[in-house]
């Protein structure tokens, strides 16, 4: 029995000593998958903290385009703006030559015509920024380019033509940027009398 016991003893020494083999093992292999998930951590934290750096410059970049091309829009407007002041300052001095004319010695035809050549030499310069009079008188109402300010009924003109115009309409290139207020023809329908009917 004690041959036994110490056979037991033995045994179970073994398998303690086994058992805190296999421990450590789990431990070792632990410790090594511990320190390969903190190079990890490591590496994936400093990728994260240069693509947030890099993102901080784009962004900075960004607002720096965004605020260049607002400069730059102004600048053009101005530009643009000034350039067609520049081009309206001679139609302006004749008006004020017109004026004074008319003040000293008025001649109303001459004063008439006058005031057509600045009103022509107006839409000369307008027209070279790309300023065109929308035509529509004798045409078919277009809703696009006219708006109805009245209706007449003409049997003598197809229904929906123009007939006169109370405010010329205006296109810039091809974009309408006041539609023509428009007086409309409209066909007088017969009354049909409701013994006709049956």
């Amino acid at each position: 029995m004690v041959e036994e016991n110490k056979n037991k003893k033995v045994k179970d020494e073994k398998y303690t000593e086994e058992i805190k083999e296999d421990t450590r093992g789990k431990i070792d292999d632990t410790h090594k998958e511990l320190h390969i998930l903190k190079k990890k951590l490591e590496e994936k934290t400093r990728l994260a903290d240069e693509y947030l750096s890099r993102l901080k410059y784009l962004q900075a970049d960004f607002e720096n385009y965004k605020k260049m091309e607002a400069r730059d829009k102004k600048t053009f407007e101005m530009s643009a703006t000034e350039r067609i002041i520049k081009n309206l300052l001679p139609i302006i001095d004749t008006f004020e030559i017109a004026i004074e004319s008319s003040k000293k010695n008025y001649n109303k035809s001459s004063f008439i015509k006058g005031i057509e050549l600045i009103y022509s030499d107006l839409l000369i310069v307008l027209g070279k920024e790309g300023l065109k009079q929308i035509e529509v008188v004798g045409k078919k109402f277009d809703p696009y380019y006219c708006e109805t300010t009245m209706t007449v009924i003409n049997n003598d003109l197809l229904e929906d033509t123009v007939i006169e115009e109370h405010e010329k309409g205006y296109m810039l290139g091809s974009k309408v940027i006041r539609t023509s207020k428009v007086k409309v023809s409209k066909v007088e329908k017969p009354i049909e009398d409701d013994k006709d009917k049956s």
